[in-house]
């Protein structure tokens, strides 16, 4: 055999060696395309949320704005950030306090607001200007499921209302 004007003699033994390292080298490169295509394939557990949580101070002073967050979470409490479901959050008609969300045009206060989760949550803030036991629910308009609802209660104005 020549190659660029060399005599090369190649030996059975050096075709064979040089077979088994091309073999070894594809074997690798199938390997590692089927440990990709399995990662890309099953990315890991799904996260699927079953209920709704509010989160926020259970007392705080009165005139005082504070932030309540809200999440679609799975039974072990993790946020499913694939959520973007309509809900309403809403407060006892008796109560005196607002709820606020903030967008582009502004804030907005009511009692009650219906607001889209985004990635999983969202935030609100909550203001009372009277001392009293405020009852908070949120609930799960439309989306992906149906979520279960959540209500919490909140003390303004002084400690052991």
């Amino acid at each position: 055999m020549r190659f660029m004007g060399v005599n090369m003699k190649v030996s059975v033994r050096d075709r064979e060696e040089a077979i088994r390292a091309l073999l070894a080298g594809l074997m690798l490169l199938v390997l590692f395309g089927l440990v990709t295509y399995y990662a890309l394939m099953n990315p890991g557990p799904r996260i699927e949320a079953s209920k709704l949580v509010l989160l926020g101070p259970s007392e705080y002073s009165r005139d005082v704005v504070a932030e309540l967050t809200i999440k679609a979470v799975d039974n072990e409490g993790i946020v499913d950030s694939s959520r973007s479901d309509l809900i309403r959050v809403s407060l006892d008609p008796s109560s005196h306090a607002q709820l606020g969300f903030s967008d582009q045009s502004g804030t907005t206060w009511s009692s009650s607001l219906t607001i889209r989760l985004e990635a999983g949550q969202r935030k609100v803030t909550f203001l009372d200007r009277q001392d009293e036991k405020v009852r908070v629910a949120v609930e799960w308009l439309e989306g992906k499921s149906p979520l279960k609802p959540a209500v919490i209660e909140l003390y303004s104005g002084w400690r052991g209302f």
